[in-house]
């Protein structure tokens, strides 16, 4: 069963580390990235698309309509709503976050010179943290570690790498992507401790 103390000091761990990239690291890596070769931009362009939700959302659910209900797969069915679920409630957090800090994009930075927060905001400008395409990647990459622990370096290395291409892309700042890993993996113990309460087995020992 996921502890309780193990999450309680990975969030503390993330807001300390959130702050500290928010005062120091957030600015001075965007100017940086904004004047990266258009060849590193292309590339990130490319792997971003790992990112977005939606192409999840499809794949598991054609993945577990046949599997519960033709061939009738308890086990398998049960990673899929799993990760499914991780992912949900990693999406739903982000929603809420983003609404709430109201954030400005490096973009407004860039051209009218905004940092900071406009609390409650909605659109595109103001949707800054977190990075919603780092806690997509980051919520499955723990749940993919959960269920296939041999699996985790790779989920890992491919979140990471999603979540640097937000900020080469000036997309988001570094405490964004930082925060949206941490609530991609916290949603992840979050579903995982449910599934422990009910009882569910998704590991077969």
């Amino acid at each position: 069963m996921i502890k309780k103390w193990i999450a309680a000091i990975f969030f503390f761990v993330c807001l300390v580390l959130v702050a500290v990239s928010y005062f120091y690291w957030d600015i001075p890596l965007a100017i940086y990235c904004k004047g990266l070769n258009r060849p590193i931009v292309d590339i990130a362009e490319i792997v971003t698309i790992l990112g977005e939700a939606r192409w999840f959302y499809i794949l598991l659910i054609l993945a577990y309509l046949p599997l519960r209900i033709i061939w009738k797969n308890k086990s398998w069915s049960m990673k899929l709503l799993f990760i499914f679920l991780s992912l949900s409630a990693a999406g739903l957090i982000n929603m809420l976050v983003k609404w709430l800090a109201g954030r400005y994009r490096p973009i407004n930075y860039f051209t009218h010179g905004l940092y900071g927060f406009n609390y409650f905001g909605v659109g595109y400008e103001l949707t800054s943290l977190p990075s919603g395409h780092a806690v997509t990647a980051f919520s499955l990459a723990a749940a993919v570690s959960i269920l296939f622990p041999r699996a985790g370096i790779a989920a890992f290395i491919i979140a990471i790498s999603i979540g640097m291409t937000r900020i080469i892309l000036t997309s988001h700042y570094l405490s964004d992507v930082i925060a949206g890993a941490g609530i991609g993996i916290l949603s992840a113990m979050l579903v995982k401790y449910f599934f422990d309460r009910q009882k569910i087995e998704l590991i077969q020992k």
